[in-house]
């Protein structure tokens, strides 16, 4: 089985954890209303798919993230080598799946990150089963 889809969104890191204390003193964590709502791009885009990598099954996951040229920046350059950074936007890609496209994103056995300047913005997208070499 294998899945191959572009996410038409503005990748989006993944924010630090924030923290409040209820009204009782317990303390939890939360996440940015950025990082939910990217999460939630990302979870309507793959539902439709139906498909769903079993637990236990080693995953090889490739994604690329093209993100907005800003104006200031000239179009000789095709990689951006400043924030966010590759591994916080892979966090929001590997977590929004988790649970929807496979059961934990421990199962990734092997990633292939690629940040680009691209227009529109998305996510191109590959997950498959990982055969042993």
């Amino acid at each position: 089985m294998k899945i191959e889809i572009t996410i038409y969104m503005c990748p989006t890191p993944k924010a630090r954890p924030r923290f409040t204390i209820t009204k009782g003193g317990k303390r939890y964590a939360y996440s940015s209303p950025e990082t939910v709502h990217a999460e939630s791009l990302i979870r309507e885009a793959v539902l439709g798919l139906k498909q769903y990598f079993e637990k236990g099954v080693p995953l090889y996951l490739e994604a690329t993230f093209f993100l907005p040229r800003p104006a200031s920046i000239s179009k000789k350059v095709k990689m951006p080598v400043k924030r966010p950074d590759i591994d916080n936007l892979a966090k929001t890609l590997t977590d929004a799946l988790e649970s929807f496209t496979y059961n934990n994103d421990s199962q990734i056995t092997t990633e292939l990150l690629k940040k680009r300047y691209g227009s529109p913005p998305r996510i191109e997208l590959k997950i498959e089963e990982e055969k042993d070499d």
